[in-house]
């Protein structure tokens, strides 16, 4: 494999310095020097020229209601059963009424790069998520019950603007 190769698979596997790149925000030889992969120059030469391959970076906003609902938990741990639907199901753990966590929805023009989204600025605030997905229409975050007001905002935020 090239390094002009091996610069491009190590920045898809550091999907803040691809999208860095995409922004045109990138110092080439601190990227390179960063990357470690040899020769510094070799490797920011072969950076700008993946640079200039990358679709740019572009704001989209969305259609999405956002809305909050107190009293989430596991079904099994923190909750016996319930008669609601769940409010998100992975690999048959489900989320439901009744628990101690507040989820966030978000429905209408959701997908995972909005959820990528919601999760980076999350973490960005230092806001714990115990369970986060996307189906379909609907996007749901579920985080500790104190954190739900400023994981409204949050998610509000993101979906009137973010980047794909």
């Amino acid at each position: 494999m090239s390094l002009a190769a091996d610069a491009r698979d190590a920045v898809r596997e550091r999907p803040f310095l691809l999208a860095s790149l995409r922004a045109g925000v990138v110092n080439y030889a601190a990227a390179a020097a960063y990357l470690d992969l040899g020769d510094d120059d070799a490797v920011a030469a072969a950076l700008r020229r993946f640079a200039d391959d990358l679709p740019e970076l572009e704001s989209k906003s969305h259609d999405v209601m956002v809305t909050m609902r107190s009293g989430v938990g596991l079904v099994g741990e923190d909750i016996e059963e319930s008669d609601d639907d769940p409010i998100l199901s992975v690999a048959g753990v489900e989320l439901a009424g009744g628990g101690p966590l507040t989820a966030i929805i978000a429905e209408g023009d959701v997908g995972s790069a909005l959820l990528a989204t919601v999760i980076a600025r999350l973490d960005a605030e230092s806001i714990v998520v115990d369970a986060a997905g996307v189906a379909g229409d609907a996007l749901a975050v579920v985080v500790p019950r104190r954190q739900g007001a400023a994981t409204l905002r949050v998610v509000e935020s993101a979906s009137e603007t973010h980047y794909d």
